[in-house]
């Protein structure tokens, strides 16, 4: 039942993001569309612009052509006359070379005026029949000079009224009816574009449209897929602060079966094997004060020192395991011995300090305090290489606080207080230590400084701490 219980919770588990793939996919092909269309949509809009420029340059190139040549062809046609009225009432002998002189230079502007004209004509009779309106007028012009370069006054004037004046009349017209004509085929094309424009208008709103609908789609399928995530996440992080709330839970528990067990040890030493060893050594001392034998006298007396040494080893492990002075006496005479059989042991000069009552405390905050100094000192007899240390503690009703500072080599430390480089789980054990009851643990340490470990224990939330239950752990622990 437990297997399956667990597999079927594995597959739970894991059914949130099993379509994970086909979400993905389902997201990329949509935001995929709507870039496509997009970038579509640049291409054609910038398409449709360059078109329109592109028209809307040929329109003006071919109404500033026209224009152009059109003034040119009203200007000549006014110069026309005035060379023509220059001719009958000059009285030079060279007045034709002069008239042809001017009238060659005005009939080559008009034919490349007529020639612009036609490069732009509309395709129309109207238009055709207006410029052979123009080209009538200068062929007429063109003939005057020989045909009148002896007429007289009367018939000068009669060929100016009635062959010349109707002529240039006519090509006027003609040249009005040409810029109408332009003028309409500007307006048609003007509508043509306008027309264009609209239609491309339309399609890129169309465009727009279908794009605003695909993003509104992969919107939506991103934030469903974002709530689905954020379901899981907060599940998993649900699971996880479970998790480390068990873990915690499972770790207080051991801490206080480990330290029942090295109490049960530190007693069942004391009180069994030592006081075997001290009756051994009291009945070898008896036995060594009544032989007489030197051989025997001397292993008698070698059975009494294994006997005191034997006491002496179990009394050591004894208190190493737990102090009797921890439950007997309390925090501060156990700190002391502790401080004073680190200087022994070690041969480090140790300092203590004491400030307040540290007295009256809870057996766990005890503990905690013992074990955590414990672990300091060890630390700076293994690997600080130090010369001096002092252990003070500072008892206040509301926080409890000690501080463990050495001279030692020091370390580099982590934004977390912790060793860059840790070799063991020591002060793991130590910040665990401290934050089950509440506190916390502070380690301030830089190469070749020292280090210090400061331990402060709030003592309301540490009493609010009370031991779990040994009911509620497994005896398998």
């Amino acid at each position: 039942m437990g297997a399956s219980g667990s597999g079927s919770e594995a597959k739970g588990a894991q059914s949130p993001l099993s379509g994970w793939k086909g979400r993905r996919a389902v997201l990329q092909t949509a935001f995929g569309c709507v870039l496509a269309l997009l970038v579509f949509s640049t291409i054609r809009v910038y398409r449709i612009q360059e078109s329109v420029s592109e028209q809307h340059l040929e329109v003006h190139r071919i109404f500033m052509g026209r224009d152009e040549a059109l003034s040119q062809l009203r200007r000549n046609l006014l110069l026309g006359s005035a060379f023509i009225r220059d001719f009958f009432l000059s009285s030079r002998p060279d007045r034709v070379n002069i008239f042809e002189s001017q009238h060659r230079e005005l009939r080559e502007q008009n034919r490349k005026a007529l020639a612009v004209l036609e490069g732009f004509a509309a395709s129309g009779e109207a238009e055709a029949a207006a410029r052979r309106t123009v080209r009538d007028y200068w062929r007429l012009l063109e003939a005057a000079a020989e045909q009148m370069e002896t007429a007289t006054a009367p018939a000068a004037y009669d060929f100016v009224q009635h062959e010349l004046a109707p002529r240039r009349s006519a090509a006027y017209q003609g040249l009005q009816q040409l810029t109408e004509i332009y003028h309409v085929d500007l307006q048609k094309r003007e509508a043509e574009i306008s027309r264009r424009r609209q239609r491309a208008a339309q399609r890129i709103a169309a465009l727009l449209g279908i794009c605003v609908v695909l993003g509104l789609l992969a919107a939506w399928l991103a934030m469903r897929h974002v709530e689905v995530l954020a379901r899981e996440t907060a599940r998993q992080y649900d699971a996880l602060a479970e998790a480390k709330r068990e873990l915690q839970q499972l770790s207080t528990r051991l801490l206080e079966v480990q330290e029942e067990e090295r109490r049960q040890l530190s007693r069942g030493l004391h009180d069994e094997i030592g006081q075997t060893l001290t009756a051994l050594r009291i009945e070898v001392s008896r036995a060594l004060g009544r032989s007489v034998v030197p051989e025997v006298r001397e292993r008698l007396e070698r059975a009494r020192m294994l006997a005191e040494r034997g006491v002496q080893a179990v009394r050591d492990i004894s208190l190493l395991l737990r102090p009797s002075l921890l439950d007997d006496l309390g925090l501060l005479p156990a700190l002391q011995w502790q401080a004073e059989d680190f200087a022994r042991r070690s041969g480090i000069a140790c300092e203590f300090e004491e400030a307040g009552a540290a007295e009256a405390l809870p057996d766990a905050v005890k503990t905690c305090v013992y074990r955590v100094v414990q672990e300091a000192l060890n630390n700076c007899e293994k690997h600080a290489q130090a010369t001096r240390v002092r252990l003070r503690i500072d008892a206040l009703p509301e926080r409890l606080t000690v501080e463990v500072e050495d001279n030692g080599r020091g370390f580099e430390t982590a934004p977390g207080g912790m060793p860059r480089q840790v070799e063991g789980v020591g002060l793991l054990g130590m910040r665990e230590r401290a934050t089950r009851l509440g506190g916390r643990l502070i380690c301030e340490s830089a190469p070749g400084r020292g280090t210090r470990v400061r331990l402060e224990l709030p003592l309301a939330a540490a009493a609010a701490a009370t031991p779990s239950d040994p009911a509620a752990v497994p005896e398998s622990l």
